[in-house]
């Protein structure tokens, strides 16, 4: 009984209860053990129980299509199924022994959750508030997943992250998604700040409706030549950021390279007019995580670099905080 009891404190639905509530608890508990790979539940079955790891290890897994995946994984300690106490709808998942595992299971067999609470209602009303409390948070995030995913909802966080003259992200997209995204995309990603080096004349000679057709055009050559490995952005006039997941030190300037030459053979003479020199570029790369822990960071770490790039000589690409290439 007293390593029922310590097994149940742990669970959060029972942590209401006092000693005296969880020792009746733990009478309508059972052990049951299970061998490696044993199946403790199936995807579609009907169970009205929880179960509590006292030894091994649980894999929790999900058919989507054809294939299944692993869900969650629970170790000693730890408990699942509080959910199908009050609900008698199939189970959406599969439960497996990665290990061989021993289960503490609530209530038994034979023993039914309603029926304890008709029986012993004083010790299982703060059990059953507490799960109508775990319900009511989870309505709560599936209403929130579908109000963040509703398509108008997508809409407004498009046109929020878009740049409306290049229909690139935006420099919003770059302070708050980047953040979250970066630590997904993982070590070794590149952020490329690229800059044109002589803008300001062709706004200068020409005004800046041909200037901004010129950077719509730097938008598409920027989508051509990154296509799908990386994510372009307009972070703010006529400077640009490239971000490219994992691509680490080599290939991130490579890609530089790429970005240069492709944006020199624009044909800007055929938007701008004769005369108009070639567009060149300095680029400034810096690396997660070693240039930046975080997003904003890594943007005023390629920033510095881009601008390092432009002292003295134009066209330059500053990949370290030492290390400059001219193309």
């Amino acid at each position: 009984m007293p390593g029922k009891v310590e097994l149940l404190r742990g669970v959060g639905v029972f942590s209401d209860l006092t000693d005296h509530g969880l020792e009746i608890v733990a009478r309508y508990c059972r052990y049951y053990r299970y061998d490696t790979d044993d199946i403790i539940f199936h995807e579609g079955s009907h169970g009205e129980e929880l179960f509590i790891i006292q030894k091994g290890k649980v894999l929790i897994t999900k058919h989507r299509g054809e294939n299944e995946v692993d869900i969650a994984r629970f170790i000693e300690g730890e408990s699942f199924g509080e959910l199908e106490l009050l609900d008698e709808a199939p189970r959406s998942t599969t439960a497996t022994a990665e290990k061989p595992t021993t289960l503490l299971r609530f209530p038994g067999k034979n023993f039914k959750f309603r029926d304890l609470l008709q029986h012993h209602a004083t010790v299982f009303a703060p059990v059953l508030h507490r799960l109508l409390v775990m319900i009511a948070e989870r309505i709560r995030n599936t209403n929130k997943l579908i109000s963040e995913n509703a398509p108008w909802v997508q809409d407004l966080r498009r046109q929020l992250h878009t740049d409306k003259l290049t229909g690139l992200y935006n420099r919003t997209y770059l302070e708050e998604d980047f953040a979250e995204l970066l630590p997904l995309h993982g070590e070794g990603t590149a952020l490329l700040m690229v800059k044109p080096d002589r803008f300001k004349i062709i706004n200068d000679l020409h005004g800046h409706e041909v200037g901004d057709r010129v950077l719509r055009a730097m938008a598409e050559t920027f989508r051509s030549t990154v296509g799908n490995e990386g994510i372009v952005a307009r972070y703010r006039g006529d400077e640009f950021a490239v971000i490219l997941p994992g691509a680490g030190f080599e290939r991130s300037r490579h890609r530089a390279g790429d970005i240069a030459n492709a944006l020199r053979e624009l044909d800007v003479e055929s938007i701008a007019g004769p005369g108009v020199s070639p567009i060149t570029v300095s680029i400034g790369i810096a690396l997660y995580p070693r240039d930046g822990k975080n997003n904003m960071d890594l943007l005023q770490s390629g920033f510095e670099r881009m601008f390092l790039a432009r002292e003295g000589e134009l066209d330059r690409t500053l990949i370290t905080g030492d290390r400059i290439e001219v193309r």
